[in-house]
């Protein structure tokens, strides 16, 4: 095959959304499969195949028209191609070991790439040169989302992942390169790089704990004491290197923003798209980050009244302005894609909108949309920033021009989808696929252009055209096969649909000449379709696979035709379940025309099934299993082998040339050749069947002859890791090959195509002639029924799918068939008819296999018309027999009546109903067993934890007349390792303390410390207090302490071999003091078992005593015949624990089940019972010979002789008392004695027994009371001993904290360690770094040196250089020498881009600034060396030598100043390091300080002991908290301190009492003189008083008269008299005066009368005048306006006088007022006064 010719790539087609960038000012790449694909803005496209091994990462580069490619393979390499030759500009090696996952470039020559795993590094390339500058590793924890280079500056780049920002500033020294990485701050503390610091929140409002408080360690040792011990959290949790930096984070449950997107800004910042819609600044001087938009919460994004401007962190903005549009808004997903214009920031995402964000004002706002319709997944600028490329994971790209909403351009649409499959139109120019979605794509064969596309609006599954005519079949997941005409290519119609088979159709094959079309169902059917358009595309017969066990999964059918026109067709199967077994059965049948002519012979029935003698059909199994089938010529069948991936040959078997027994036959393969690299695929024949082509998972199509099968042409259109080729098609004359693949790409590869230049080879020609002329002679045979068809075709009308396939749920489901039979069903039989099932009708949405079913069912009707008809009838009558036999049961008696079951017929149904019943028995018996099985597990899991493992069962001692309750201690058996360790323990205390006692013997004195001066809680005599068991002694010797005098010894728990808690100092120490704790808290325990046993024994003696009691109590109950209850104590479920693991009868409240041989058991049981009984029954000698002898009983007993009554004589019941003779009367006389003693017995007894009674109740009573108060007692000592074992315990969790403190701290300083070996490895390196960048500094200075002293010989050689001319000459010259053109200011970029929307054209790159400068310079440089810059008289050789050497000086001075920036850089460089060496210094320093703290703090916490004491209530002088006391700020000091300081304190007070006694008795003195000197004070005051009221006393004529007059007595009683006489004379003058006006009232009345009644009159008269008065003021009015207001104003100014008037009089007579009361005023003063005395 290799000898035909080359397979190049003519065309590819798909675009998934992946990166698509400008590489050209109009053209546009991205990745196209394995290739890259160029689109131009009018369209044209190319397509470059790339050469490497897979295709991985690609970038482009706009400025420099190259783009670079990683392959994707071990140790990739990355492959830099220049546009528009694709010539190989470099090749980038040892970046990666695996795989690279990003590559992006600079504005320079230079180029960074990302590896994946292991290693996550960036690497620094020179793209022009290839070479590898430098290397930065990335974190592993979390892949970079987003990587850029600074377009200004491409020594800044800028890293982001979903948890951090992080920025890389490249730092240059000659030819070595660092990337030193620096963190993105948030807030306003600066962390160093190392430091990891969270991004902001994705909601605002959450306010969360400041960075440094991380920092902050939160353990403290207790709150007994005010001393704390710093450790951090990962120190807490036992975590040392990477695991302690990573512990926040992975206890951070704050939701964060995520970055996804960023773009840098002219003057270095930096915007930063997150996923949540957020947007974050990032200053690029200071790395300071801010969020400058938080996007609105989800319940307000619909309504929402949120600012389109956003909000800021710092200032939120108004929340409350209406927004009408959530496109006013960046939510979740609409900044995934950023890109900076000169009039803002455009922002797109999943959402499908385009916005324009202002970010210049302080406020994010929305100033341009723009609505696409589909997620952008890409977006680039071109080179101009005039258009914008917008890329979309739904295969779309569009170009929109910034600045104008309304020029959205759709560039491509490929409706981008996983390909089912491609086939060829008749005519060789257009070929046609099918996607999942329904899509239907026809493309040109020549350029690859989408020609046209229709969706059937339904998933597709499979796809063929016609050979014969341009119709498109496409199998649909409903069973449906739609027909489209491709008549027109430009505009496909749906023509025609039919449903087949319910199910998916997965496969659809064309017949070669396309007369028949086969599909195959998933139950193993396959149907042969005609696939004529004069036919209707009706579905002819069907058939299936013949082994039951034979049927599976169909995966393959192929066909060929013979000259004979009979179609042979295999079909491939699986059968196993597991689909990536391949297939491992073969069907194989023949179709021919004969077959076709007669189908109703063919066929079995009207379902048109053939019948396999017909159609020669054989089913086998395949030898080995195979994917995909081809048959050629001489029944050659061509599979793929799943076991070894290899081509196999096979040859059908004929039916006459098979075995009978076709179970043990397997159908091997002839031959093997090579195949492809991984299992799966399949197999094409080429149209003129002389090619095989083998596709599969690898990616790869191998081509091969049919002669040659061992030589293959191959190719690889897709990638292996993605799925490899799906499906491929030849072209009409087999010259190209379509190829799709799972990375839904379309591929067309064409034998040497024009563009390659190449042609074929001499054999290659023949062979692609003969299949240019096979194509020829199928168009020349099928020409003319091809026209027929295409005429027929072209008069079909569309075809509309009817709205049963696309069910709505708005619609009432319509009854079924089944349904509407039921009913009339049910009426017939009501009616007593006979009913006739209907002719089926087929449903709207059946089948055709559906509708062949029912047609043979009406053909069965027709055929068996009468036979039914008699059956009906017979049922008939069986109903109406059946009914009447009903009816006669229900009279009949009902022990006569039958079962209804019983009378039902149908046996069959009765024992499938009953079989149910069973099977859901045996499920719910089942269910109950499982259920019964886990709680039967759990109960033992109970018992053997909580019961069957406990050496001392936990139990209970309930009182017998209270609630109170005492339990013991349920204990386990220690475990053998506990033993040992506590006699481990016990050993080596014993040794300790011989040791102790040896050296004490010696008398080696042994550091005694201030603190055991007095021992801890001792009392007034120096003895320790109880301290439950005593850990506070040292030692019983040391301290003369009996065992006795500590608390835990009283209950058992003592021991001589206790720590004194004052020594627990060592790790050692104190666990074996918490063993010893623990074999004491054990021991305590025991001891309190003891008690409880023997408590529990007397409980159970006592109930014993008092059930012998109540047996008594019972019986003497029975004698007396009373009515009293019993005390009938017993032991319950808590004393008795092991009742609850049984379960007794009783206690189960339903009926027990037994199973049928338990049953017979009990029954078997109870028989033997009764038989025994009965043969006791029988005769039985003992029980008659105590009966007849001693009455029944063997012992005589007095209660029962007193409860017989006296017999009595027969006469007195028989005789009258009259009649009685002497000897009856005598007996009557002793029977009424005897009688009389009997009551008296019987009385007497009575009251001895209830004695006897009372007694026993007291007794019982008694008991009962003296147990309980000695369960009392057990009660309270119980509650000692929980005191003692809580205050051990307290002990132990104190010990066993300290020693997690202990682990804490030696997590901490290992860490501590760590870092500073880390820190010393890094200053190591620091320093080989700062020596070896000093050295290189030193060496270039030199060489610097050495350049500049040449320069400055070149100028002073100047006129030895030019001595061969005169010296005005040489001034001349050397001036024009020193001459140097202008400097280059380079203010914008190329041409006049002020107008130009590019962000960056003001800063042009670094290389573009080099390049223009050289440039000018060189022009510059020529314009110098001009002849007419000559001077005049200077000869040419000598101009041309001044201009060498003029340029050899600008070329050294050029150099020096570019070696001079050189060195700037080193030494800045050296800086750098020598800082970064210095901090690195300061850091080791640093971590040496918090190392030597933290042992500070570990040796502080061993010495700074916690002890336990009991202190009693009153030595307790601390306030007691809200829960507890807090010992922080207490100390713990002895009691005769206190006492002493007490007794102090009272001989101070004593003293301090009798002097303030003292100072209160002269203080009392001094207050009486006080009083005194105040009261002699105010008796003055009151004189002073007295002596002012006698001087202003008012002396009047009265008083005058009373000190003038010497018998003023006289005087006033004479005038007494007079007075009474004026009295009596006022009095007469009073009743003449009262006479008089009575008879002026009188007359008053009478003219008020008269008055009274003139008024009546003038009413009367007013009336009449008022209404004169109206009518004047009528007229009046009429006439005012021509009357002049003359006397109107005449009459207000009189007014306004008279008012004036009045209110001076009234001022006036206020004025006079005042005077008579400044002249009574004056009067007053005229009186005499006497003359104040003066002191």
């Amino acid at each position: 095959m290799d000898q035909i010719g080359n397979l190049e790539l003519s065309w590819a087609q798909g675009y998934s959304g992946g990166k698509a960038n400008y590489i050209d000012k109009d053209v546009i790449c991205y990745l196209c499969g394995h290739n890259i694909k160029f689109v131009a803005e009018d369209g044209a496209e190319t397509v470059f195949n790339f050469p490497g091994e897979g295709v991985g990462p690609f970038a482009a580069h706009s400025l420099s028209r190259c783009f670079a490619v990683a392959e994707q393979c071990l140790n990739p390499k990355i492959y830099v191609f220049v546009y528009p030759t694709f010539r190989k500009l470099s090749i980038l090696e040892n970046g990666a070991k695996l795989e690279y996952s990003q590559l992006f470039f600079s504005s320079s020559d230079f180029l960074c790439s990302l590896s994946g795993i292991p290693e996550f590094e960036l690497t620094l390339w020179n793209f022009q040169n290839g070479s590898k500058l430098c290397t930065f590793a990335l974190s592993r924890e979390n892949i970079p989302t987003s990587l850029s280079f600074n377009p200004g500056n491409w020594r800044q780049l800028c890293v982001t992942t979903e948890k951090t920002i992080s920025m890389l500033t490249i730092e240059q020294s000659d030819k070595y390169y660092v990337m030193q990485p620096s963190v993105v701050q948030f807030g306003k503390f600066n962390w160093p790089y190392n430091r990891r610091v969270r991004l902001p929140p994705t909601d605002p409002d959450i306010e969360e704990e400041d960075e440094r408080d991380r920092e902050i360690p939160t353990r403290a040792s207790t709150r007994m004491t005010r001393y704390t011990v710093d450790v951090p959290k990962a120190a807490k949790a036992g975590l040392v290197g990477e695991m302690a930096e990573q512990l926040d984070d992975i206890q951070d449950q704050t939701d964060r923003v995520k970055p996804v997107s960023q773009i840098w800004t002219p003057i270095g910042d930096l915007y930063i798209g997150c996923k949540g819609g957020q947007l974050i600044k990032v200053d690029g001087e200071t790395h300071k980050a801010q969020v400058i938009y938080y996007p609105p919460k989800v319940p307000d994004t619909p309504g929402s009244r949120m600012s389109s401007a956003g909000i800021q962190r710092e200032s939120m903005v108004d929340m409350k302005q209406p927004v009408e549009d959530v496109s006013d808004m960046l939510l979740e997903g609409s900044v995934n894609c950023i890109g900076l214009h000169k009039r803002g920031l455009y922002c797109a995402g999943t959402d499908g909108t385009v916005r324009l964000v202002d970010v210049k004002s302080s406020d994010v706002n929305i100033i341009e949309k723009c609505h696409i319709g589909v997620p952008v997944t890409s977006m680039a600028f071109s080179p101009s920033y005039r258009h914008l490329v917008l890329g979309s994971s739904h295969g779309t790209l569009h170009l929109y021009e910034p600045g104008a909403p309304d020029s959205l351009k759709l560039l491509k649409d490929l409706h981008h989808g996983l390909f089912v499959g491609i086939s060829c139109l008749p005519g060789n120019e257009h070929c046609v696929t099918a996607r999942e979605g329904g899509e239907l794509q026809v493309w040109s064969i020549d350029k690859g252009h989408l020609v046209s596309s229709y969706n059937v609006g339904v998933p597709v599954f499979s796809i063929a055209c016609s050979p014969m005519l341009h119709v498109c079949a496409l199998g649909t997941a409903g069973g449906f096969i739609y027909y489209l005409d491709l008549t027109n290519v430009e505009e496909p119609r749906l023509i025609q649909g039919v449903k087949v088979y319910e199910g998916p159709v997965m496969q659809l094959v064309y017949q070669d000449e396309g007369r028949y079309l086969l599909s195959a169902s998933e139950e193993g059917h396959i149907f042969i379709i005609d696939g004529r358009a004069t036919e209707n595309f009706k579905p002819l017969a069907h058939t299936e696979t013949c082994m039951e066990d034979a049927k599976g999964e169909i995966q393959a059918v192929t066909t060929y035709t013979d000259a004979k026109n009979t179609m042979s067709v295999v079909v491939t199967h699986n059968t196993s379940g597991n689909k990536r077994m391949g297939a491992n059965c073969l069907t194989t049948f023949e179709v021919s025309d004969d077959v076709m002519r007669d189908l109703r012979y063919n066929c079995n029935s009207l379902k048109y099934d053939f019948k396999d003698k017909s159609i020669k059909k054989v089913s086998v199994k395949l030898a080995v299993p195979s994917y995909g089938a081809a048959i050629s010529e001489g029944n050659t069948m061509f599979t793929m082998a799943q076991n070894n991936k290899a081509v196999q040959q096979h040859t059908l078997p004929r039916l006459e040339e098979l075995p009978k027994d076709l179970r043990k036959f397997r159908l091997e393969p002839v031959s093997e050749f090579q195949g492809h690299q991984l299992p799966g695929g399949r197999v094409l024949l080429s149209p003129h069947h002389k090619w095989l082509a083998t596709y599969g998972a690898d990616g790869s199509v191998l081509l091969r002859t049919i002669g040659q099968m061992d030589k293959t042409v191959c190719i690889t259109p897709h990638d292996y890791r993605i799925g490899g080729v799906k499906c491929m098609a030849f072209g009409e004359d087999s010259q190209n090959i379509f190829t799709t693949g799972y990375d839904g790409v379309l591929t067309c590869y064409s034998w040497n195509p024009p563009l390659t230049g190449r042609s074929y080879t001499p054999t290659g020609s023949g062979k692609a002639k003969s299949a240019i002329e096979a194509a020829r002679a199928k168009k020349s045979r099928l020409m003319t029924s091809q026209k027929e068809e295409n005429e027929h075709l072209a008069n079909m009308a569309d075809w509309t799918p009817e709205d049963i396939m696309r069910p709505s749920s708005d619609k009432i489901p319509p009854m079924s068939r089944e349904e509407k039979e039921k009913v009339k069903r049910d009426e017939a039989l009501e009616r007593d008819e006979i009913y006739k099932t209907p002719t089926p009708v087929p449903e709207p949405d059946a089948t055709w296999l559906q509708v062949q079913e029912l047609e043979s069912f009406k053909e069965e009707d027709k055929q068996y018309a009468d036979v039914k008809k008699n059956l009906r009838v017979s049922i008939r009558d069986m109903r109406r027999t059946l009914q009447s036999m009903l009816k006669n049961n229900e009279t009949l008696p009902e022990i006569e009546q039958l079962n209804r079951h019983e009378f039902d017929l149908d046996i069959e149904e009765q024992l499938r109903l009953q079989a149910e019943a069973d099977q859901e028995v045996e499920r719910v018996r089942e269910e109950i067993e499982f259920e019964n099985l886990a709680k039967m597990y759990l109960r033992e899991m109970i018992k053997r934890e909580c019961w069957d493992d406990m050496v001392v069962k936990g139990r209970a001692v309930q009182a017998f007349n209270s609630n109170l309750e005492v339990s013991n201690f349920p204990m386990r058996e220690r475990l053998p390792e506990t033993v040992k360790l506590i006699e481990k323990v016990t050993k080596r205390r014993q040794v300790e303390i011989a040791e102790a006692k040896a050296l004490d013997d010696r008398h080696i004195p042994m550091p005694k410390r201030k603190d055991d001066e007095l021992g801890e809680g001792e009392d007034d005599e120096g003895r320790e207090q109880p301290s439950t068991t005593g850990s506070l002694v040292a030692d019983t010797i040391g301290y003369n302490i009996s065992v006795t005098d500590i608390l835990g010894a009283q209950y058992g728990g003592g021991s001589e071999l206790f720590y004194s808690q004052f020594e627990l100092h060592s790790r050692e120490q104190k666990i074996n003091q918490i063993v010893l704790l623990e074999d004491a808290i054990y021991r305590i325990k025991q001891v309190f078992n003891k008690d409880f046993d023997e408590l529990f024994i007397k409980k159970e003696q006592e109930i014993g005593k008092i059930k012998e009691k109540n047996k008594r109590i019972r019986k003497i109950i029975a004698d007396l015949d009373l009515a009293e209850e019993v005390i009938e104590p017993s032991m319950g479920v808590a004393e008795k624990p092991e009742t609850l693991l049984t379960v007794e009868d009783d206690e189960v409240k339903v009926e027990r089940y037994y199973t049928p041989e338990q049953r017979k058991a009990i029954e078997k049981k109870e028989k033997e019972e009764e038989e025994r009984r009965a043969r006791e029954r029988g005769d039985n000698q003992r029980e008659r010979a105590l009966n007849q002898m001693m009455g029944g009983v063997l012992e005589i007993k007095k209660e029962d002789e007193l409860k017989k009554d006296v017999p009595k004589p027969a006469f007195m019941t028989q005789k009258d008392e009259n009649d009685w003779s002497e000897e009856e009367q005598k007996l009557a006389k002793d029977y009424e004695k005897k009688v009389k003693d009997l009551q008296e017995e019987r009385e007497k007894y009575r009251k001895q027994l209830e004695t006897e009674l009372r007694k026993n109740q007291s007794l019982i009573q008694e008991g009962m009371a003296g147990f309980d108060e000695m369960l009392n007692t057990v009660f309270m000592k119980k509650i000692k001993v929980m005191m003692v074992i809580y205050q051990e315990e307290l002990k132990i969790l104190r010990l066993r904290y300290s020693l997690l403190v202990e682990e804490e701290l030696e997590t901490r300083e290992s860490e501590l360690n760590r870092l500073v070996e880390h820190k010393k490895h890094l200053k190591t390196l620091a320093t080989q770094a700062v020596m070896e960048t000093r050295k290189n500094v030193d060496n270039y200075r030199e060489q610097y040196d050495i350049l500049l002293a040449e320069d400055k010989v070149m100028d002073k050689a100047f006129k030895r250089e030019f001595n061969d001319v005169s010296a005005v000459q040489q001034d001349q010259l050397y001036r024009l020498f020193k001459r140097r053109p202008r400097a280059l200011k380079i203010t914008r970029g190329e041409g006049d881009n002020i107008t130009l929307p590019n962000p960056f054209a003001d800063r042009p790159s670094t290389a573009r600034q080099n390049a223009q400068s050289k440039a000018y310079m060189d022009q510059a440089m020529d314009d110098l060396d001009k002849q007419s810059n000559c001077p005049e008289g200077v000869e040419p050789q000598v101009w041309e030598r001044l201009c060498m050497y003029r340029r050899q000086k600008v070329e050294n001075e050029n150099l020096l100043k570019l070696r001079a920036h050189i060195l700037a850089e080193m030494q800045q460089f050296q800086q750098k390091r020598q800082e970064e060496d210095d901090q690195l210094k300061n850091d080791i320093d640093s971590i040496g300080e918090q190392l030597n703290k933290l042992r500070d703090d570990r040796t502080r916490f061993n010495l700074n002991l916690e002890v336990q004491l009991l202190l009693k209530q009153g030595q307790v002088e601390v306030d007691a908290g809200s829960f507890i006391h807090d010992y922080k700020d207490s100390a713990l000091i002895h009691r005769n301190v206190v006492e002493d300081l007490n007794g102090t304190i009272k001989q101070l007070g004593e003293s301090k009492i009798a002097s303030m006694v003292e100072s209160k008795d002269f203080r009392k003195g001094i207050i009486q003189l006080e009083w005194e000197h105040k009261k002699m004070l105010m008796v003055i005051e009151d004189l002073q008083n007295k002596m002012k009221d006698v001087q202003f006393m008012k002396v009047t004529r009265e008083i005058q008269l009373f000190l003038n007059s010497p018998d003023y007595e006289g005087r006033k009683s004479e005038e007494v008299g007079k007075l009474e006489l004026t009295i009596l004379q006022q009095k007469r003058i009073h009743e003449k005066t009262l006479d008089d006006k009575n008879k002026s009232l009188r007359d008053l009345e009478r003219t008020i009368k008269q008055k009274e009644n003139d008024n009546e009159q003038l009413l009367k008269e007013l009336e009449d005048l008022n209404v004169s008065v109206h009518e004047r003021r009528h007229i009046e009015q009429v006439n005012a306006d021509r009357r002049s207001d003359a006397g109107s104003e005449k009459r207000y100014q009189e007014i306004v006088q008279r008012r004036k008037l009045v209110d001076l009089a009234k001022a006036q007579a206020q004025e006079v007022a005042v005077l008579r009361a400044e002249v009574e005023r004056l009067r007053m003063r005229t009186f005499p006064a006497l003359v104040q005395v003066e002191h």
